[in-house]
């Protein structure tokens, strides 16, 4: 059974208002008939309603003063224009206000008012829509801006912490040095959340998505792989790697990069200190492989199934190892497109594996 279109008719005359109700068949319409617009006020506070039909005269207001005092009002159902006046500056002034549509009482039949009905709530939903889409571009627009902005002042400052640790402002004690790396660390991964909001931003607007090129994966991987390896060392976790010569693909190295950087951080997060990570790149039917397998706690099913949904995190690796949920969701985006596939496969207690599949040149 279909859902009834909740009316809320305001009409001061009861011969008009019963014309109206007559048009308009009780199996596909509930109406609620008020005479005055502060009635409407207190009905659209109690109860919601698909549309408004208003007539532009009644006991408390007159003209287009009715369809303004329901805008100032903030009443967001959708308005219809229902009057006896043949005024097509009144008509246009109605919508211009706020109004869906104008329609003359003497004009009306059951088939044009319902189709009129139908049109103003379609069209209502249509731009709330896109108001919210607006609104969401601005969000991201911001938030691409912002997340920019703050990116300068961790490479500046994570620069002085390496001169510090190196001592070229001066002798640093061991201890100190150490201390001032731990920062450094901590500030890369910041910076890699960071990259990771600008990143999905820019694949999501499609803005130069990927620059394609024939390029080596296994040396991108390999560059990824000398970064994580000082963290992995001081953890004592054992990276395990086995590289077989693989064709070329034709693919955007920095994105590549970006895919198993995450990659890579991911299994550090979650693979507890002494454990162990297997990095493998081989030739698989036409493709290039990449796994990357860790011996941390693994995944539920419930985690498993979203893993690569945006803003998804699962239970913390490491207290020290926040995330934005942003990371794997951007891997899937960026080897998509390149027309590649990446997938998971994980069960609790038993650690977890990532595969990519990428296309050879």
């Amino acid at each position: 059974m279909l859902n009834k279109t909740s009316v809320l008719l305001v009409e001061d005359s009861k011969a008009d208002a019963k014309y109206v109700q007559t048009l308009l068949d009780p199996l596909k319409f509930n109406i609620v008939h008020v005479t005055k617009l502060n009635d409407t006020f207190k009905e659209v506070s109690n109860r919601d309603f698909d549309v408004i039909l208003l007539d532009l005269s009644l006991p408390d207001a007159v003209g287009l003063e009715t369809v303004q005092s329901l805008k100032e009002k903030r009443v967001s159902v959708p308005i219809v224009v229902l009057t006896g006046l043949n005024d097509q500056d009144t008509a246009l002034l109605s919508v211009q206000l706020g109004a869906q549509d104008f329609i003359q009482k003497s004009e009306v039949s059951a088939s044009f008012l319902e189709r009129t009905i139908r049109y103003a709530i379609e069209r209502d939903k249509a731009e709330q829509n896109e108001k919210r889409l607006a609104i969401l571009e601005q969000r991201e627009e911001f938030m691409a801006t912002l997340t920019h902005d703050l990116k300068n002042p961790l490479i500046g400052t994570n620069r002085v912490l390496e001169l510090l640790a190196e001592q070229a402002m001066g002798p640093v004690s061991e201890e100190h040095a150490t201390l001032l790396m731990q920062i450094r660390d901590s500030n890369k991964i910041l910076l890699s959340m960071i990259q990771n909001v600008l990143d999905v931003y820019r694949f999501e607007k499609d803005i130069n998505a990927v620059v394609l090129a024939n390029i080596c994966l296994r040396e991108v991987v390999e560059s990824c792989l000398r970064e994580i390896t000082p963290i992995a060392t001081n953890r004592k976790i054992e990276i395990k790697t086995s590289f077989a010569d693989t064709k070329l693909v034709h693919a955007d190295a920095l994105a590549l990069r970006r895919v198993f950087q995450n990659l890579l951080d991911n299994a550090l997060k979650f693979t507890p200190a002494g454990g162990e990570i297997s990095l493998k790149v081989a030739p698989t039917n036409g493709c290039v492989c990449v796994e990357i397998e860790d011996n941390g706690p693994g995944m539920s099913a419930d985690e498993l199934a979203k893993v690569f949904n945006r803003f998804a995190q699962g239970r913390a690796g490491r207290k020290f190892s926040p995330g934005t949920g942003l990371g794997l969701f951007l891997c899937r985006k960026i080897v998509e497109a390149h027309q590649g596939e990446i997938s998971c496969l994980s069960r609790e207690g038993c650690g977890t594996k990532f595969l990519v599949k990428l296309p050879a040149a």
